[in-house]
């Protein structure tokens, strides 16, 4: 029972979002903890208020402990979990941020290794060209001695990229996201969300289920991003976004921001041109640059041998991968452009395992040849 108590007094916190700040941590550990500041009285604790220039009564504890009953249910319905301040998971990084959360949720796997956490950004609107750019460069970290996490913020363009970049070359991901983790927004990226919660990586929120889609709540999740990333990579942006204001985030931090350059008639570019200009970023061009400067282990030398032609299992799971792609976009171009294909009915058809088509599909959408649709479905493009 006091487990459940304890759980409910970090559920409640996230009911006040103002409260839910790093900023009031001197004023709950004066009350011992959550719990305690939930449990205290009224007059006890509005002398503390005073103390810290707060109005009387200011937070109303009742009413969030009785939502936090409600989403209690969610969570659990919801396989969500939470993290507080105090647990050892918590992202040491973004504890230091006095803006940060008091309390998370998230689904998946948080660890508290040694990893190097880099966050990477940029313009829903991104170009196929930056999109590989962004894979390059994640494959290039992969192939390096340093442990590596890719942040991003699971929407279009350049945060997909991110994330299938990293899950293609086995690199742990981290999605944040603006919405309560009962629901997958935007909805063409679930099965990208529960793979990445399948490799052992993490999807998380500060906002609980009941919180409506606001697009203001996506401009909050960017100072979790910086927040809990030793670097920010804004990989391709306007002068103006969600990226722009990330790598400002970062750097009032004191963290490093890095840039792609770009054209300079490219509007798509001008923001990274822009922090390059104002030294707000370094300038990289590939994962050599980033790991120079990060001062981390340079990439593994390795000898050059010579390859002979012969037949051996990697050919065949090779030629595998080729016909399962070809199969699937044959069945999407059997369908026709107007219709698109559940990722189960694709599974039925090409007769290959939903385990081996996740990765399949998202692998054809980045190369563009596939677009994802509304209710898991996909069509050709």
């Amino acid at each position: 029972m006091d487990n459940q108590n304890n759980i409910l007094s970090q559920i409640a916190v996230t009911m006040l979002p103002t409260l839910n700040s790093v900023l009031f941590l001197p004023l709950i550990k004066r009350c011992g903890d959550i719990e305690g500041f939930f449990t205290e009285n009224d007059k006890a604790l509005n002398k503390l208020y005073s103390e810290f220039n707060v109005k009387a009564d200011f937070f109303a504890r009742t009413k969030a402990m009785e939502r936090a009953k409600i989403e209690l249910e969610h969570t659990a319905q919801y396989d969500i979990q939470i993290c507080a301040y105090d647990s050892y998971l918590y992202p040491p990084l973004l504890s230091e941020c006095a803006d940060s959360p008091l309390v998370f949720y998230y689904k998946g796997t948080l660890t508290a290794d040694a990893s190097t956490y880099l966050a990477i950004v940029g313009t829903r609107r991104s170009s196929e060209a930056c999109r590989s750019r962004v894979n390059t460069l994640v494959k290039e970290l992969s192939e390096t001695r340093n442990n590596f996490t890719i942040v991003s913020g699971l929407a279009f363009g350049i945060d997909c990229a991110a994330h299938v970049a990293a899950l293609e070359h086995k690199i742990r991901t981290v999605a944040v996201l603006g919405n309560g983790l009962h629901i997958i927004y935007p909805a063409a990226h679930k099965n990208m969300a529960q793979t990445i919660i399948e490799k052992k990586g993490a999807i998380i929120s500060e906002f609980p289920t009941t919180t409506p889609i606001h697009p203001s709540n996506f401009l909050r999740r960017n100072r979790i991003i910086a927040g809990m990333s030793h670097a920010t990579l804004v990989a391709e942006s306007a002068e103006k976004g969600g990226a722009m204001s990330t790598a400002r985030i970062a750097n009032s931090h004191s963290r490093d921001v890095f840039a792609f350059p770009g054209r300079p008639e490219d509007k798509m570019s001008a923001g990274c041109n822009s922090l390059i200009k104002t030294n707000s970023a370094a300038l990289v061009e590939n994962g050599d640059d980033i790991i120079k400067l990060l001062n981390l282990t340079p990439k593994i030398e390795k000898p050059e041998q010579m390859t002979l032609d012969f037949w051996t299992e990697d050919n065949e799971d090779s030629n595998n991968s080729t016909d399962n792609e070809t199969a699937v976009l044959q069945i999407l171009a059997d369908q026709g452009s107007n219709k698109g294909s559940s990722i189960d009915e694709l599974s039925r058809l090409s007769s290959i395992p939903i385990n081996e088509l996740t990765p399949l599909m998202l692998k054809l959408e980045l190369e563009g040849k596939v677009q994802s649709l509304p209710g898991n479905c996909f069509s050709q493009i």
